[in-house]
Parts: structure tokens; sequence; C-alpha cells
């Protein structure tokens, strides 16, 4: 694994030690008891749609969940019974009044909202059940569908607020005596006041932010909290009335679904991505947490959440992922290196990206990478087939860069852009080709302790297509080839040209390129010392299908057209033997080729 955290995880510590020198705000006292919570606490959390969860600060820390309950009661609202009903009940209008305020919609006769207190009342009263206790009962099974687990309240503020909420209760009578709600009062209130003092922790806000954002999925535990229909009515009010008088503002800058309580939590909801959760007890005058609001207009300016930003397709960013043993470069190697590039070569990893990369698709990719990379010695990232990617996914695959770079891993990236290219430093490249023939070369210098570049001079006996061969049969080759030297640079076969000679690379390499459009050249391999390459000659009449450039000063013998019809004819049947070895050869080539095809193509 990286030694250090995952980009978005090291961004939100990050981000934490930065906010918690802000300690502006004063913890709510009206809930006497909320006064002697810790008011330096200070916790930060995201959820994706996987159930992976981010988190940095007093993470484990519990408090009272407050009016961020507002929004999982109206959705028991909405499934106890419907849209039409509850609407006729409680509105879904901001009221412009603070949020403890004694205020309603007088055309309508109802509370402005389910965010404010006056509607979050309201829609207590429409729990059903036969008992308070079933009733209880059942908004303490809906709250823990959305977080995972069990949930208990605290027992001292449930009192405190109990003993102090008069201004709830006159909210709770007038909108009897209106006849918005109906039946025990005083019930309806002590329910109210004990889904506000559940107790919560940050982690458990962001998996109520993911469970929303995931159609009321929650996507640790795959149960169901909430119908996908009611999720975007509970989602609409949030939008809209969820920040108390700040959520026009919130919206503006922000951009994001959420709820707010007074005991300084904040659950915050991008549809379809992710679940933001903090805490910090300080509030502003409004009544959010001064650092969680902050927080999140950093988190949403940073990694462009806002509900309105362009985020592209919504395309899977991972196309492929393979290993070093099943795609290989197309570097022509001898056989003790191709042997231990098939054992040794899942060393090496590519991950194709596609489409559009923002934060959340860089959130996928930087974590599917940190799940790979604890067995990987060299990750090759193809970004070539990437529309467009923004400032915050470059950052993060920066801040990735950093985190391998620190363990001693390798990291190249290709793409046709350079700024991105540079990410990697001098492992930029522009195919994914060259760099797996890159870290290929430096696996097998790791393992062979030698430098698979440096010149080497492999004898005619030594050359592995040969290696079953006969002394007379080499002997008879011998006779028959002619040793020819040349430079780098040098053009050794023309396309095009007569397939007459067999070329027996005895130092240096060789790159096979051919024309592609534009009048530009493309590499198809490259080929070392102790193999061989123009095969055509030996197959009957052809031409040269593509260009053999030295790519290296080195050497080779050349069996030409005569040599090709005196082996013909002699009595070791050495035309017959290289003709069998050649084609094994290709066909060795071509069934890994095949197996290559088939590694990507899933």
């Amino acid at each position: 694994m990286l030694s250090t955290t995952l980009p978005v995880g090291q961004y939100l510590l990050d981000l934490h030690a930065r906010h918690k020198q802000n300690r502006s705000g004063a913890q709510a006292n009206y809930i006497p008891e909320l006064t002697r919570v810790d008011a330096d606490l200070f916790g930060l959390s995201f959820v994706t749609m996987d159930g992976h969860i981010y988190e940095a600060g007093d993470t484990g820390t519990l408090f009272t969940i407050q009016s961020i309950s507002k929004a999982l009661i109206y959705g028991l609202a909405l499934e106890d019974h419907g849209r039409e009903a509850v609407l006729a009940k409680i509105g879904v209008e901001p009221s412009g009044e603070a949020f403890n305020s004694i205020a309603f919609d007088e055309r309508s006769n109802r509370p402005f909202n389910p965010m404010v207190n006056a509607g979050a009342i309201a829609a207590t009263a429409l729990v059903r059940g036969t008992s308070h206790a079933e009733r209880y009962a059942r908004i303490l099974d809906a709250f823990e569908r959305y977080v995972g687990r069990p949930l208990a309240i605290d027992e001292a503020v449930y009192r405190s607020e109990s003993e102090t909420g008069h201004r709830n209760r006159a909210i709770a009578f007038l909108e009897l005596n209106s006849g918005m709600i109906d039946g025990d009062v005083d019930e309806h209130l002590d329910l109210y006041f004990r889904q506000c003092s559940m107790l919560v922790n940050t982690v458990d806000l962001a998996i109520i932010g993911a469970t929303l954002a995931n159609g009321g999925l929650n996507p640790v535990t795959g149960e169901r909290a909430l119908s996908p229909g009611n999720v975007r009515s509970v989602l609409s009010v949030m939008n809209t009335c969820g920040m108390y008088d700040y959520a026009g503002g919130w919206q503006f800058d922000v951009g994001l679904p959420a709820k707010s309580g007074v005991g300084g939590g904040i659950a915050a909801v991008l549809p379809g991505h992710l679940g933001i959760g903090v805490f910090s007890p300080r509030l502003d005058a409004v009544g959010n947490s001064e650092r969680g609001v902050r927080v999140c207009e950093d988190i949403s300016g940073n990694f462009r959440l806002h509900l309105f930003e362009d985020r592209g397709g919504g395309q899977d960013p991972i196309r492929r992922v393979y290993r070093g043993t099943e795609v290989r470069s197309s570097r022509v190697r001898r056989q003790q290196e191709v042997e231990a590039l098939d054992h040794f070569g899942h060393a090496i990893a590519v991950i194709e990206l596609q489409g559009d990369l923002s934060f959340m698709e860089a959130e996928r990719v930087t974590r599917r990478i940190g799940s790979e990379i604890s067995s990987l010695s060299y990750l090759i990232v193809d970004m070539s087939r990437l529309r467009r990617v923004d400032s915050v996914a470059e950052n993060l695959l920066r801040m990735l860069a950093q985190s391998i770079a620190e363990t001693g891993q390798q990291l190249a990236i290709v793409s046709g852009i350079p700024r991105l290219r540079e990410i990697a430093g001098d492992n930029g490249h522009g195919s994914v080709d060259l760099a797996l023939e890159n870290f290929e070369d430096s696996l097998l210098r790791r393992l062979a302790e030698v430098d698979p570049l440096a010149p080497t001079e492999v004898e005619l006996e030594s050359f592995d297509l040969l290696r079953d061969w006969s002394p007379e049969q080499l002997a008879a080759l011998a006779a028959h080839v002619t040793t020819r030297t040349f430079s780098t640079g040098e053009v050794l076969v023309e396309a095009g040209a007569p397939a007459n000679e067999l070329f027996f690379l005895v130092d240096g390499r060789v790159n096979v390129s051919i024309a592609v459009e534009g009048g530009k050249t493309r590499r198809v391999s490259t080929i070392d010392a102790g193999n061989v390459f123009g095969e055509l000659a030996l197959f009957g009449a052809a031409r040269r299908t593509a260009d053999v450039i030295a790519a290296s000063d080195g050497k080779m013998l050349e069996l030409d057209a005569s040599g090709i019809a005196a082996l013909n004819g002699d009595s070791n049947n050495t035309h017959l033997a290289l003709a069998l070895a050649v084609g094994k050869s290709l066909a060795d080539r071509l069934g890994r080729a095949n197996r290559e095809i088939q590694a990507l193509s899933r």
C-alpha cells in the first residue's frame, strides 16, 4: 500500500488542519446541555457511492443530531402518507424566518417547510404507530437504516430539551389549535425531542448523505432507508431550506442539498456521487456550524462539487486494468528475458482511463490505484483516451504521483498533452508500448542486476531459435552467412523491397517501423540481439512490409537467397530445420498476441 494517505484522504487531513485554526462562532446555549460539549472538536468525512469512507479529525466523537433529523423524519412522513398528503400538511417554501420562529404560512394554514421547527414537529406528528413506543421504535429503525448501526439518545440532552423546549411547545399547541396537527401534542413533542437527541458521529452524517445520494440505499450496508421518489422530495427541500437563513447563500456558494443542526453537524449530498459529514460545535449567527460552512465552501470550490457544475457525461473513468504478464511491449527479446517477464511481469500494471476526469472520477481512479499499488513496482496510467481533465483531477493525480514516488515505486503517464505527461516527470510517454518497454527494461535490470540495453554479442549457436540444432546444422548455416556491421539510424531493410535475406541479429537493437497517415512512421517493435528478422525470405517470393532501422550500432549475420538455396539442398535438412524453427517462433509470438488481445478485450 502507499505509505501515505490517498490523495482525497490527504486533502481532508490538510483541510482539517487548515480550518482547525478557525475558532469563530459560539455554541448554542438555548439548550443548556449543548454548552458542555468541547467547542474545539472538529471532524469531517466523505462516503462514496461504493461505501468507501474518508475521514479526518474527531470523526468518532458522538454528538446529537439535532435538526439534521428533520430531513429523515420528513422522509418517514412521506413513506407513511405519500407526497400529496404530506404536502397538504407541510409546505416546501423557504420561510425567511429563523428556524425556531413561531410563524406559519397563513394562506395555506401549514408550516412553511419541514426544515424549520414548526414543520419538523408537524412531520413528527405524521409518523404512524398505535403507541408512543411503537412510533419511537419506527423512528429509531428509520434512523438506523440510514447510518447502518444501532443508535441511542443522549439522555442528558433529551432532558435538557424537554425541560427548556417551551418555544417548541408553543409552536405545537398553535399548530393543534389551527388544525395543522392532531393527536397527543405532548407525545409528538417527546418524540421530536428524542429524535433531535439521537447520538451520531461525523461518519454517520456522511453515510446519511451518501444514502440520499444513492437513491435511498445505504452504500455501506446495502439496506434501503428511503424510496427513490421520496429521496427526490427530501433533497429538494434540503436544497432550498436546509441551511436556515443561509439557504440561499449556501446554494449560491456551495450548491449541495444539505441540513445542519445546532449541535454543530452538517450533512451534505452530491446526488449520485457522495455524502459529506462535518462536525464542529461553534455556530455562526444563523445557527450553522461556522467551521462546517467554511469547510464545505472549500470542498465544493476545490472539488467543483456544486450541483450545477458541468461534470461531463458520467462515464466510468476506468476502461481497463491489466498486468505486465498479460500484455507486454512489442519488444522482441531473448527467451531468458521473455521467461523472466512471464514470471515477474505482474509487478507492472497499466490502467487505462477514458471520458472526463473531474473530482469524482479522479477519486475512483486514485482509490483503485491505491488498492493495486501494494503489489506493484511500476504503474502506467494511460490518459490518451480522456476527453477532459479538470484542474481538481489534475491536482489529485499530482498528489498521487508524489505519494508513489515516496514509496520508491515508479509511475508513468501516457498522454498527448505535455502537462499531463509532466506529472510523471521523466516517465511521461506518448504511447503505452514505450512505457511498457521502459518499465520491462527496468524490471529486468533489477532481476538480473544487468542492463538489458547493454551491448552483448550473441554467438550463432546461442540463438534461442537454434538451441536444438546439431553441430552439423550450425556449421552448415555458419558457412553461408556473411557478417555485416551497422550504425545507429541506418536503414537495414526497406518496405517494398524484395524479401531475399534472413538476418541474425548478433549485436545491438533494431526498430521495425511502418508508414502511417500524414507521412509519419510508427514503431511496430524493437528486436534485441539473439533474434532474427526478415523471416519472409524463407517462404517464397515476397516483398518487405516494414522498414527495419538500426536503433544502435551493431552487427548481424546475413543469409541471402543463394545461401538459403544452398541450405535447401544439403544433407543435414538445414533449410527444413530453419523453416520449422522460424515457424515455431512466429507461432509463439502469434499465441502471445492472441492472449494479449483476449486480455485487452475484457
